[in-house]
Formats: structure tokens, sequence, C-alpha cells
């Protein structure tokens, strides 16, 4: 029988001497969640949260650590104290590191420590997980909360394809692939072109300046939505990269045509998956399209290795949609204190988040009208 205890370790000091059983710990499961390899976690703390007071939630089976959950503190002036995730600012899914018979000690653990905060913020947490996991456990333990659906999620089954081709003949209606067709003819007649999946250190280092510049020329960095869009961010992406490729997880797929960059993407590689984290092009090739195009490419790369999953994660995408044979959603769950503050918290959280809801569907309704066309992200 498990012998299983849960613990809070609380500063930096602790959480880096949990590293060397972290990463025992995240090599040891089956599919752990990349957003929480030991690369993110210890990356995030040297970095964004060098400021922040640390708090991880662990599991151990007579001694042995079978789970981490890494918080930090997050203070406001309205709110007071709460624990949001490490990596909160750029990771997608915070499903905790266990092993699957500790995942509901753990979140039992953490309802319980709901009472010592203000809240405990979980954003982007799978439906497996939202569903086996959390609901269960909050219907049991009935504590103060807040639990939606966050965001569609939507995959690519690889397993259901016996080939690349076998893929397109059958998530591609005729008008779709012979247009595929003359992009990739135009993207001959444009020069030389070649793409490249990047994966150790030396053949990546010279190339995050260049995906940086070029992400910060496209429609993301005009709009100040990409994943580069501040030199703190791009110190953090730099070596995260770095640490990502010294460990296997990282690939980077590039494009280029006459050796200039038309587009990137950066994939993370899980055990049999691949989770597709952003992907930009040079806006003066749009229309080539160079982004679907390197991604149908990096799509028959994970067939050919026999992946079972290309993951897009979060946001609804018509290109996503049209691609996936699977969708799921991200969900968020808000603990709160059963506490008279707790419960005024609650009700600020409810009221701010009802406010940003109407605004979003209000300028939704506004940009239906003033667009006449859908826009492909990707093209």
């Amino acid at each position: 029988m498990p012998d299983l205890t849960t613990q809070i370790i609380r500063g930096r000091k602790e959480a880096f001497e949990l590293e060397s059983e972290y990463r025992v710990l995240y090599d040891s499961l089956s599919c752990p969640n990349v957003y929480f390899s030991p690369e993110w976690v210890y990356t995030w703390l040297l970095s964004l949260g060098r400021s922040y007071n640390i708090c991880f939630l662990t599991c151990r089976d007579s001694g042995t650590l079978t789970g981490v959950w890494p918080f930090f503190e997050y203070t406001q002036p309205v709110f007071g104290t709460g624990l949001m995730p490490v990596g909160a600012q750029v990771a997608d899914s915070f499903d905790p590191i266990a092993r699957p018979d500790c995942m509901e000690t753990m979140t039992a653990a953490l309802i319980r420590a709901a009472e010592d905060f203000t809240f405990i913020w979980l954003p982007l947490l799978t439906l497996d997980f939202t569903h086996k996991l959390l609901k269960p456990a909050l219907a049991e333990k009935r504590p103060r909360h807040m639990l939606r659906k966050r965001t569609p999620r939507f995959l690519i089954g690889l397993d259901h394809f016996s080939s690349y081709q076998d893929f397109l003949d059958r998530v591609f209606g005729p008008k779709t692939r012979q247009s595929l067709r003359r992009k990739e003819r135009k993207l001959q007649e444009a020069g030389d072109s070649v793409i490249s999946f990047l994966e150790d250190p030396e053949s990546i280092a010279p190339w995050l300046k260049k995906i940086m510049d070029l992400e910060l020329a496209s429609w993301k960095g005009e709009k100040g939505i990409g994943i580069f869009r501040s030199a703190t961010l791009r110190s953090f992406y730099h070596l995260l990269l770095e640490n990502l490729a010294f460990q296997n997880r990282l690939r980077l797929s590039i494009l280029t045509i006459e050796n200039q960059l038309a587009a990137y993407e950066i994939g993370l590689l899980g055990p049999d998956s691949y989770c597709m984290h952003t992907i930009s092009f040079a806006p003066e090739f749009a229309s080539i399209s160079p982004g679907r195009l390197l991604m149908l490419r990096s799509l028959e790369r994970c067939i050919q290795e026999k992946r079972k999953v290309y993951d897009f994660m979060q946001n609804d995408q018509e290109f996503k949609r049209q691609m996936s044979t699977n969708e799921s959603s991200l969900w968020d769950c808000i603990l709160f204190p059963k506490s008279i503050k707790g419960a005024l918290v609650s009700l600020l959280i409810r009221f701010v988040h009802a406010s940003t809801e109407w605004r979003k569907r209000r300028l939704k309704a506004k940009q239906s009208t003033s667009l006449p066309t859908k826009v492909d992200l990707v093209d």
C-alpha cells in the first residue's frame, strides 16, 4: 500500500534543492505535462520568477518524491495574497506533475491549502484532470470555488493515419488539397526553399534572435501579442529554449527562402506527443502561406516518427478546427477560503470576470460586422 504524504515547501532554496528529484520524477512519467518540465519551472524561477515567494506542493510515497505542483505567491492590494502556478504568464497547461495514483491526494491537499490564502488560481487545466480528479474533489470537499471552461483545445490523433498522404486525403477536401499544391508551387517559384527541423542546442542557437525579430515584424508583433513581445520575455525564452534543447524536449522548425527566414514553429516534444507552442511567418511571404506549409511538414515528420498526438493547445482558430481530429477543452478553477474575506474576493472576481466577458462579446460583435471574411492566422 502507498504511504502518501503531502507538504508545501516554501522558498527558492528549498525549491532548487528539489530539482534533482523533480527531474527523476518527471522522466519516470509516461505522459507528463510538458509545461511543467524541470526546464520550464527552473528557467522561470531564474528569470521571470526571481521576485516571487515560491510554494511547491509535494507528494511523497515512503520518502520518494511522487508529485510536484509548483506555485508562487501573488499579491495584489485588493485581492490579497494568493497562489498562482509557476509559469502562469508563459505556459499553456498546469496539471500537476505526479504519479497517477498520487493525483487525487495532491488535489485534496491543494483544496485544503486554499484556507491559508486569499485565492488559488488554477488556469488551463486539461479536461481529463478537471473531470476525473478536480470535479469529484470539489464535490466531496465543497470548497468555495469558481470553475469554468476557458477555451477549446484541438488535437490531431496521428495514430489514426497510416501516412501523411492518408492524413491529407482524409482531413482536407479536394479544393483545399488543390490550394495547398498551388502554395507548394508558389514556394518553389519563390526561390531556393529549405525546411529544417532543429533539436540540438548548437543548431538552434544561431536562429534565436532571428525568430524573435521575425515575430516582432509579423502581425503578432503589430498587435503586441507574441511570446517575444517584451525584452523580459525574450530573455526568458532565450534561456528556456536553450535549456529545453539540452534535454531533447524542443524542436525548432524553420522555413527559409533564398536564405531568408520565412516561417518558424516552436514545438515541445513529449514521449509520444508534439505540442505546437507557437508559429510565425514573415509578412512579405504571406501569399505563399509559409506558416501553413511549415506546419504541415512538421506534422508529416511527427507521423513518420509514429507520434500519437499533435497538440494545438489553447485558442479557437479556424485552421485548428479544420485540421484536428479531436476537440477537448481547457478549464480554469479558482479556490477561495471559507471566510468572509474569501466570500468578498469571490464576488469581486466573479464581477470582474463577468465584466470582461461582456466587453469581449461586444468587441467580437463589432469585429464580426466590420470584417466580411474570415482571416486564417497561419496563412
